[in-house]
């Protein structure tokens, strides 16, 4: 009996030894899975945070500014439109740019509508931002609410122009969220754009684009001014009493401190060719020397035979132009 009993504990312990190793190994097991598993689960989580994350420096690096600046290219062409058919300056720039770039319209009308010109469809701010939600949520599963504040242009070069929108976003994901409210700068060139001002004043008769002059400031000569005024374009002088080009869209003709550009106005496309005034085309028809003859230059020296009358009859500058295009009397004589 006693035998039997010790045969019984040595076989209990060996099952206990067993048990225990087998509990063990099934620890070890699924501890282990349970490990693998998190890490798993911890790895996909921080791939998805790091990929909507590059998508939101996307929208504030790349994606707003390229919108920004395409959309400020269409709103200001497509405002020239509008100058055109109107045959009107704007009242306000500003605010109609900020119509114009957000909703595409103008007072609340489709300004296309006006235009007759498939411009800003599908190039507004608005409808970009919708693309992009929809975009970001077909490939990242990610909802993206887009707010667009206030929208202003300026310029701070002669030759360019400076938009800047004030942004609001929220970019919302089953693993975070991010919101943010950024502002958004661009720039673009003017050249090419036509010139607001001759379109109003001379009722779409005479249009200029901006073109502007390869001379520099101390190589100007009569050969050159013929030139500039054979093909329009235009000159920033430094310290110019001239307005920028966006000033020309609501008729500000006073001094831009930075940004003065001028052209000179073709005696043959307006009439009549002989009129007092100075040709430079903001003085032209704000009449500044009419009827001031007594400051003003005939472009023109029947004595030597020079000046540009063989080819622009009646051109005249006032004095500080005159000194300015480096002409000489031998090109010039007083208008009176």
């Amino acid at each position: 009996m006693g035998k039997m009993m010790n045969r019984l504990r040595k076989k209990g312990v060996f099952f206990t030894f067993i048990a225990m190793g087998m509990m063990t190994i099934f620890i070890l097991l699924f501890t282990s899975q349970a490990d693998v598993s998190l890490q798993k689960d911890n790895q996909a989580v921080k791939t998805r945070i790091n990929t909507i994350n590059d998508y939101v420096n996307d929208l504030e690096g790349r994606y707003f500014e390229s919108v920004l600046r395409a959309s400020t290219y269409k709103s200001i062409l497509s405002l020239v439109f509008y100058i055109n058919e109107t045959g009107a300056f704007l009242e306000k720039l500003n605010a109609s740019f900020q119509e114009v770039l957000i909703n595409g319209t103008i007072n609340n009308v489709p300004i296309d509508s006006i235009t007759k010109k498939n411009i800003t469809q599908n190039n507004t701010l608005t409808y970009w931002s919708n693309e992009l939600s929809r975009t970001a949520n077909d490939t990242l599963n990610v909802n993206t609410t887009i707010v667009i504040n206030n929208a202003t242009i300026f310029q701070k070069k002669p030759w360019e122009i400076d938009s800047v929108v004030s942004i609001n976003y929220t970019v919302k994901s089953d693993v975070a969220e991010w919101t943010k409210e950024v502002s958004v700068a661009t720039s673009i060139g003017i050249e090419g754009f036509y010139d607001p001002y001759y379109i109003v004043n001379t009722g779409s008769l005479y249009t200029n684009q901006i073109k502007m002059s390869s001379v520099e400031f101390n190589k100007w000569s009569i050969s050159q001014t013929r030139e500039h005024l054979r093909n329009g374009t235009y000159v920033h002088w430094e310290n110019s009493d001239a307005p920028n080009f966006l000033m020309r869209f609501d008729n500000k003709m006073e001094k831009s401190s930075c940004c003065g550009i001028e052209s000179l106005v073709n005696p043959n496309a307006v009439s009549p060719s002989d009129q007092i005034e100075s040709y430079v085309d903001y003085l032209f028809w704000t009449h500044q020397y009419n009827p001031r003859c007594v400051d003003l230059f005939n472009i023109n020296n029947p004595d030597t035979g020079g000046g540009l009358w063989d080819e622009f009859a009646y051109f005249k500058l006032d004095f500080s132009h005159f000194t300015l295009y480096n002409i000489t009397s031998q090109d010039a004589v007083l208008t009176c």
